[in-house]
C-alpha cells in the first residue's frame, strides 16, 4: 500500500530546502541592496560599481528556477493531500466495518481522522512577485481559516494577524487557506526582503 502520509512527509521537506535556497539567494540581493528589478548597469551604460554585478545576475536567476520548482512541489503537495486525505477516509470505514458499524459509525469514524475545516476570516489580496508569501505558496483570492494561533473563533480584525506576524519573524508560521473547495496547508516565514513589509502580500477581512 502506498503511505501516502511519508510521500506528503518527503515533498514538505523538499518544500523547506528551496525555501531555503530561496532565502539564501535572497541574502545576496539584500546584502546588495537590490530586488529582481533593478537596473545593473549604470546611466552611462556600464556595470554599477556600487554592486556586485555576477553575484546579483546569478542570485536572480536562482530564484526565478526555485521559483518555478517551489510552484510544481505546492502541485504536488495538493494532490498529495487530497490522496492522504482519501487514504484516511478508507482506512476509517474500513475500521468501522471490521468493528461491525454502520454509516453513522464510519462517519464518526472518519471524523476522528480528518479534521473539520474551519470557516475563512481573511482572504488574501496581491501577492508580490518573490516575496515571503509567494515563496509559502499563498495565492491572490486564498481564504484563510488559520494564521498561526488566530482562527475564525479567535479573529477580531487583521490586526490579530499583524500581531502574529511581528512576534514571528524568521519563524515559520502554520497556515491553512481555502483554495476553490480544498483546504492547503502551508508554512510561511515572515522576513524582510527586498519588497515592503515582512510578507510581500495584503490580507483583508472577510466582507
Amino acid at each position: 500500500m502506498i503511505d501516502h502520509k511519508q510521500i506528503l512527509s518527503r515533498l514538505t521537506q523538499r518544500k523547506l530546502e528551496i525555501e531555503a535556497a530561496i532565502s539564501a539567494q535572497q541574502e545576496i540581493l539584500n546584502a546588495n541592496s537590490v530586488g529582481m528589478d533593478e537596473p545593473l548597469i549604470d546611466n552611462e551604460g556600464y556595470p554599477r560599481s556600487d554592486i556586485d554585478v555576477y553575484k546579483v545576475r546569478h542570485a536572480r536567476h536562482r530564484i526565478i528556477c526555485l521559483l518555478n520548482d517551489h510552484k510544481a512541489i505546492m502541485k504536488d503537495i495538493e494532490k498529495s493531500l487530497h490522496n492522504y486525505h482519501a487514504q484516511m477516509s478508507r482506512n476509517a470505514a474500513a475500521a468501522a466495518a471490521e468493528n461491525g458499524g454502520g454509516p453513522a459509525a464510519t462517519s464518526a469514524a472518519h471524523h476522528e481522522n480528518v479534521a473539520t475545516p474551519s470557516l475563512p476570516f481573511a482572504v488574501v489580496g496581491k501577492v508580490e512577485n518573490g516575496s515571503p508569501a509567494d515563496v509559502a505558496g499563498l495565492h491572490a483570492g486564498d481564504k484563510i481559516v488559520k494564521f498561526g494561533s488566530v482562527n475564525a473563533g479567535n479573529f477580531k480584525d487583521v490586526t490579530d494577524i499583524a500581531s502574529v506576524v511581528q512576534h514571528s519573524v524568521g519563524r515559520p508560521v502554520n497556515v491553512v487557506v481555502k483554495r476553490n473547495a480544498d483546504s492547503v496547508p502551508l508554512v510561511l516565514t515572515p522576513k524582510q526582503w527586498h519588497g515592503k513589509g515582512l510578507l510581500g502580500c495584503m490580507v483583508l477581512p472577510m466582507s
